[in-house]
Protein backbone atom coordinates (compact mmCIF):
# COMPACT_ATOMS: atom_id res chain seq x y z
CA UNK A 1 0.00 0.00 0.00
CA UNK A 2 1.08 3.61 -0.79
CA UNK A 3 0.01 6.91 -0.17
CA UNK A 4 0.91 9.95 -2.73
CA UNK A 5 2.22 12.79 -1.18
CA UNK A 6 2.16 16.36 -2.11
CA UNK A 7 4.60 19.19 -2.09
CA UNK A 8 4.23 20.73 1.70
CA UNK A 9 3.68 24.39 1.00
CA UNK A 10 0.68 23.51 -1.26
CA UNK A 11 -2.54 24.07 0.02
CA UNK A 12 -4.79 21.00 -0.32
CA UNK A 13 -6.92 22.10 -3.46
CA UNK A 14 -10.41 19.87 -2.04
CA UNK A 15 -13.52 19.38 -4.76
CA UNK A 16 -17.00 19.68 -2.92
CA UNK A 17 -19.41 18.03 -4.97
CA UNK A 18 -23.19 18.22 -3.59
CA UNK A 19 -26.76 18.72 -4.45
CA UNK A 20 -28.13 22.33 -4.70
CA UNK A 21 -30.71 21.17 -2.10
CA UNK A 22 -27.56 20.59 0.55
CA UNK A 23 -25.94 24.08 -0.19
CA UNK A 24 -26.36 25.50 2.93
CA UNK A 25 -24.98 23.09 4.60
CA UNK A 26 -21.91 22.56 2.82
CA UNK A 27 -21.06 26.09 2.51
CA UNK A 28 -20.33 25.63 6.12
CA UNK A 29 -18.05 23.17 5.54
CA UNK A 30 -16.45 24.89 3.00
CA UNK A 31 -15.99 27.77 5.29
CA UNK A 32 -14.60 25.50 8.29
CA UNK A 33 -12.44 24.31 5.34
CA UNK A 34 -10.75 27.55 4.97
CA UNK A 35 -10.36 28.42 8.27
CA UNK A 36 -8.41 25.16 8.77
CA UNK A 37 -5.92 25.85 5.73
CA UNK A 38 -7.50 23.94 3.15
CA UNK A 39 -7.73 24.96 -0.22
CA UNK A 40 -12.04 24.39 -1.01
CA UNK A 41 -13.57 24.45 -4.63
CA UNK A 42 -17.17 25.31 -4.32
CA UNK A 43 -18.80 26.35 -7.61
CA UNK A 44 -20.91 29.90 -5.90
CA UNK A 45 -16.94 30.96 -4.95
CA UNK A 46 -15.05 30.30 -7.95
CA UNK A 47 -17.18 30.18 -11.13
CA UNK A 48 -17.09 33.79 -12.38
CA UNK A 49 -20.08 35.18 -15.13
CA UNK A 50 -19.51 33.59 -18.25
CA UNK A 51 -17.89 30.82 -18.12
CA UNK A 52 -18.69 27.51 -19.10
CA UNK A 53 -19.52 25.96 -15.67
CA UNK A 54 -19.84 22.56 -16.94
CA UNK A 55 -16.56 22.75 -18.67
CA UNK A 56 -15.29 24.61 -15.28
CA UNK A 57 -16.24 22.06 -13.01
CA UNK A 58 -14.40 19.04 -14.84
CA UNK A 59 -11.37 20.85 -15.16
CA UNK A 60 -11.86 21.48 -11.20
CA UNK A 61 -12.23 17.93 -10.35
CA UNK A 62 -9.42 17.04 -12.73
CA UNK A 63 -6.97 19.20 -11.09
CA UNK A 64 -8.15 18.95 -7.23
CA UNK A 65 -5.88 16.81 -4.63
CA UNK A 66 -9.17 15.26 -3.02
CA UNK A 67 -12.76 15.54 -3.84
CA UNK A 68 -15.85 15.23 -1.16
CA UNK A 69 -18.84 13.80 -2.35
CA UNK A 70 -21.13 15.05 -0.39
CA UNK A 71 -24.26 12.55 0.56
CA UNK A 72 -27.94 13.12 1.98
CA UNK A 73 -31.39 11.90 1.69
CA UNK A 74 -32.38 13.94 -0.92
CA UNK A 75 -29.04 13.71 -2.93
CA UNK A 76 -28.72 9.98 -3.43
CA UNK A 77 -31.58 9.75 -4.94
CA UNK A 78 -31.73 12.51 -7.14
CA UNK A 79 -31.35 12.60 -11.02
CA UNK A 80 -29.12 14.79 -13.19
CA UNK A 81 -25.97 16.29 -12.97
CA UNK A 82 -24.72 15.41 -9.38
CA UNK A 83 -24.82 11.36 -10.57
CA UNK A 84 -22.61 12.31 -13.62
CA UNK A 85 -20.21 14.35 -11.10
CA UNK A 86 -20.47 12.05 -8.46
CA UNK A 87 -19.29 9.10 -11.13
CA UNK A 88 -16.64 11.16 -13.11
CA UNK A 89 -14.81 11.48 -9.26
CA UNK A 90 -15.00 7.81 -8.81
CA UNK A 91 -13.19 7.76 -12.48
CA UNK A 92 -10.40 9.63 -11.20
CA UNK A 93 -9.81 7.56 -7.80
CA UNK A 94 -9.21 4.70 -10.24
CA UNK A 95 -6.37 6.29 -11.92
CA UNK A 96 -4.49 7.18 -8.38
CA UNK A 97 -2.26 4.56 -7.22
CA UNK A 98 -3.60 1.74 -4.66
CA UNK A 99 -3.72 3.41 -1.38
CA UNK A 100 -4.28 7.17 -2.26
CA UNK A 101 -6.86 9.37 -0.31
CA UNK A 102 -8.47 10.86 -2.82
CA UNK A 103 -12.15 10.28 -3.17
CA UNK A 104 -14.09 10.98 0.43
CA UNK A 105 -17.38 9.97 0.73
CA UNK A 106 -19.60 12.54 3.30
CA UNK A 107 -22.61 11.69 4.89
CA UNK A 108 -24.86 14.95 5.49
CA UNK A 109 -27.50 13.38 7.22
CA UNK A 110 -28.50 9.63 7.62
CA UNK A 111 -28.59 8.12 4.28
CA UNK A 112 -27.47 5.51 2.61
CA UNK A 113 -24.53 5.87 0.96
CA UNK A 114 -25.41 4.33 -2.96
CA UNK A 115 -23.63 0.78 -3.48
CA UNK A 116 -20.83 2.01 -5.88
CA UNK A 117 -18.99 3.99 -3.33
CA UNK A 118 -18.83 2.09 -0.34
CA UNK A 119 -15.55 0.52 -1.10
CA UNK A 120 -14.97 4.06 0.18
CA UNK A 121 -15.08 4.35 3.90
CA UNK A 122 -17.91 7.39 4.72
CA UNK A 123 -17.34 10.42 7.15
CA UNK A 124 -20.18 11.97 8.88
CA UNK A 125 -20.25 15.46 8.86
CA UNK A 126 -20.71 17.86 11.27
CA UNK A 127 -19.94 14.75 14.23
CA UNK A 128 -16.78 13.86 12.39
CA UNK A 129 -15.15 16.54 10.86
CA UNK A 130 -11.69 16.20 12.85
CA UNK A 131 -11.73 12.70 11.37
CA UNK A 132 -12.11 14.57 7.84
CA UNK A 133 -9.38 16.68 8.67
CA UNK A 134 -6.96 14.03 9.23
CA UNK A 135 -8.20 12.22 6.28
CA UNK A 136 -7.20 15.50 4.26
CA UNK A 137 -3.83 15.92 6.33
CA UNK A 138 -2.44 12.36 5.11
CA UNK A 139 -3.61 12.83 1.28
CA UNK A 140 -1.38 16.26 1.58
CA UNK A 141 1.12 14.18 3.31
CA UNK A 142 2.28 16.67 5.76
CA UNK A 143 4.44 16.07 9.00
CA UNK A 144 2.71 16.29 12.30
CA UNK A 145 4.05 19.68 12.67
CA UNK A 146 3.23 21.04 9.62
CA UNK A 147 -0.46 20.05 9.47
CA UNK A 148 -3.94 21.65 9.67
CA UNK A 149 -6.25 21.24 12.38
CA UNK A 150 -9.84 21.62 13.23
CA UNK A 151 -10.28 24.80 15.19
CA UNK A 152 -9.66 22.74 18.90
CA UNK A 153 -12.99 23.38 21.09
CA UNK A 154 -12.31 23.70 24.53
CA UNK A 155 -13.46 20.92 27.00
CA UNK A 156 -15.48 21.68 30.04
CA UNK A 157 -13.41 21.86 33.13
CA UNK A 158 -10.53 22.85 31.51
CA UNK A 159 -10.88 26.65 31.63
CA UNK A 160 -10.29 27.80 35.25
CA UNK A 161 -13.23 29.49 36.79
CA UNK A 162 -13.72 33.31 36.73
CA UNK A 163 -16.10 34.69 39.34
CA UNK A 164 -19.41 35.91 38.25
CA UNK A 165 -20.07 39.70 38.31
CA UNK A 166 -23.29 40.94 40.13
CA UNK A 167 -26.77 41.08 38.04
CA UNK A 168 -26.63 44.81 36.47
CA UNK A 169 -22.15 44.33 35.87
CA UNK A 170 -22.48 46.07 31.92
CA UNK A 171 -18.84 45.11 30.93
CA UNK A 172 -15.86 42.71 31.04
CA UNK A 173 -12.68 43.81 32.22
CA UNK A 174 -11.36 44.92 28.58
CA UNK A 175 -14.28 47.15 28.82
CA UNK A 176 -16.04 44.59 26.21
CA UNK A 177 -19.95 42.58 26.83
CA UNK A 178 -20.57 40.35 29.57
CA UNK A 179 -23.17 38.30 28.24
CA UNK A 180 -25.24 36.18 31.42
CA UNK A 181 -27.24 33.18 30.25
CA UNK A 182 -30.13 32.42 33.29
CA UNK A 183 -33.06 30.55 32.60
CA UNK A 184 -34.91 32.18 29.57
CA UNK A 185 -31.68 33.29 28.25
CA UNK A 186 -30.79 37.09 28.87
CA UNK A 187 -28.16 38.67 26.96
CA UNK A 188 -26.98 41.27 29.67
CA UNK A 189 -24.49 44.16 28.77
CA UNK A 190 -23.34 46.89 26.77
CA UNK A 191 -24.42 47.05 23.22
CA UNK A 192 -21.99 47.90 20.81
CA UNK A 193 -22.74 49.10 17.27
CA UNK A 194 -20.84 50.25 13.85
CA UNK A 195 -21.94 52.83 11.73
CA UNK A 196 -19.31 54.20 8.86
CA UNK A 197 -17.83 56.77 10.98
CA UNK A 198 -18.76 55.74 14.38
CA UNK A 199 -18.61 53.35 17.34
CA UNK A 200 -21.50 53.90 19.62
CA UNK A 201 -22.63 51.72 22.81
CA UNK A 202 -25.82 51.88 24.71
CA UNK A 203 -27.00 49.57 27.53
CA UNK A 204 -29.53 46.65 26.80
CA UNK A 205 -30.74 43.94 28.30
CA UNK A 206 -32.68 41.36 25.90
CA UNK A 207 -35.04 38.28 27.21
CA UNK A 208 -34.81 35.30 24.42
CA UNK A 209 -38.50 34.16 24.37
CA UNK A 210 -38.71 33.80 20.45
CA UNK A 211 -36.83 33.31 17.21
CA UNK A 212 -37.16 37.19 16.55
CA UNK A 213 -35.05 37.84 20.14
CA UNK A 214 -33.34 35.23 19.21
CA UNK A 215 -32.15 36.95 15.52
CA UNK A 216 -31.79 40.03 17.74
CA UNK A 217 -29.00 38.38 20.08
CA UNK A 218 -26.71 37.06 17.10
CA UNK A 219 -26.89 40.69 15.62
CA UNK A 220 -25.75 41.91 19.09
CA UNK A 221 -22.87 39.27 18.73
CA UNK A 222 -21.99 39.95 15.06
CA UNK A 223 -21.68 43.97 16.18
CA UNK A 224 -19.43 42.35 19.36
CA UNK A 225 -17.27 40.24 16.80
CA UNK A 226 -17.42 43.08 14.16
CA UNK A 227 -15.73 45.21 16.83
CA UNK A 228 -12.66 42.96 17.80
CA UNK A 229 -11.97 42.41 13.93
CA UNK A 230 -10.55 46.00 14.39
CA UNK A 231 -8.79 45.11 17.32
CA UNK A 232 -5.37 46.99 16.71
CA UNK A 233 -3.02 44.21 18.38
CA UNK A 234 -4.20 41.68 16.44
CA UNK A 235 -2.21 39.43 13.70
CA UNK A 236 -3.18 39.29 10.14
CA UNK A 237 -4.21 35.37 10.90
CA UNK A 238 -6.06 36.34 14.07
CA UNK A 239 -8.15 39.04 11.74
CA UNK A 240 -8.55 36.69 9.24
CA UNK A 241 -10.27 34.50 11.82
CA UNK A 242 -12.63 37.03 13.06
CA UNK A 243 -13.52 37.77 9.93
CA UNK A 244 -14.48 34.29 9.49
CA UNK A 245 -16.68 34.50 12.99
CA UNK A 246 -18.32 37.43 11.78
CA UNK A 247 -19.44 35.50 8.49
CA UNK A 248 -20.70 32.50 9.92
CA UNK A 249 -22.80 34.53 12.96
CA UNK A 250 -24.12 36.83 9.62
CA UNK A 251 -25.21 33.25 7.59
CA UNK A 252 -27.20 32.42 11.11
CA UNK A 253 -28.66 35.63 11.54
CA UNK A 254 -29.77 35.58 7.66
CA UNK A 255 -31.29 31.80 8.29
CA UNK A 256 -33.01 32.78 11.19
CA UNK A 257 -34.92 35.18 9.46
CA UNK A 258 -36.47 32.84 6.51
CA UNK A 259 -39.75 31.76 6.56
CA UNK A 260 -39.14 28.43 7.74
CA UNK A 261 -35.34 28.36 9.35
CA UNK A 262 -32.75 25.57 9.26
CA UNK A 263 -32.08 24.49 12.65
CA UNK A 264 -29.39 22.46 11.63
CA UNK A 265 -27.42 25.36 9.47
CA UNK A 266 -27.50 27.76 12.08
CA UNK A 267 -26.17 25.53 14.87
CA UNK A 268 -23.36 24.42 12.43
CA UNK A 269 -22.44 28.38 11.32
CA UNK A 270 -22.65 29.24 14.86
CA UNK A 271 -20.27 26.37 15.81
CA UNK A 272 -17.66 27.07 13.63
CA UNK A 273 -17.89 30.65 14.84
CA UNK A 274 -17.45 29.18 18.72
CA UNK A 275 -14.58 26.70 17.88
CA UNK A 276 -12.78 30.09 16.39
CA UNK A 277 -13.82 32.30 19.39
CA UNK A 278 -12.21 29.25 21.80
CA UNK A 279 -9.02 28.77 19.60
CA UNK A 280 -8.51 32.07 19.82
CA UNK A 281 -9.26 32.52 23.74
CA UNK A 282 -6.14 32.12 24.83
CA UNK A 283 -4.52 35.09 23.37
CA UNK A 284 -7.53 37.30 22.92
CA UNK A 285 -9.19 38.30 26.49
CA UNK A 286 -13.07 38.93 24.53
CA UNK A 287 -13.17 35.79 22.89
CA UNK A 288 -13.61 34.04 25.90
CA UNK A 289 -16.78 35.83 26.60
CA UNK A 290 -18.28 35.78 23.03
CA UNK A 291 -17.48 31.90 22.87
CA UNK A 292 -19.67 31.30 26.12
CA UNK A 293 -22.33 33.34 24.27
CA UNK A 294 -22.01 31.61 21.16
CA UNK A 295 -22.59 28.03 23.10
CA UNK A 296 -25.77 29.15 24.75
CA UNK A 297 -26.90 30.54 21.50
CA UNK A 298 -26.61 26.99 19.90
CA UNK A 299 -28.27 25.79 22.72
CA UNK A 300 -31.05 28.21 21.98
CA UNK A 301 -31.21 27.64 18.37
CA UNK A 302 -32.27 23.85 18.77
CA UNK A 303 -35.02 25.01 21.55
CA UNK A 304 -36.50 27.47 18.56
CA UNK A 305 -35.59 25.71 15.39
CA UNK A 306 -34.87 22.01 16.34
CA UNK A 307 -32.14 20.24 14.65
Amino acid sequence: MMTEGLPPAKKLLVFLSYANEDKRKVRGLYKRLVTDGFDPWLDEERLLPGQDWDLEIKKALRASDAILLCFSQLSVSKEGYIQREYKRAMRYQEEKPEGTIFVIPVRLDECEIPYSYRGLHYVDYPESYDRLVAALNVRAGKEKSEKAAPAPQKKPGKRAATPKKPAGSSSGDDGGPTYNFNGPVQIMGKFVGRDDYNTYYGNQTTNINSPNEFAAALQVVQAQIAVLQQQADLTAAQRQEVQNAGEQVAEAVQEAGQPEPDGEHIQDTLQGAKQTMDSLAGSIGSAVGLGTTLASLIAMAMKFFGG
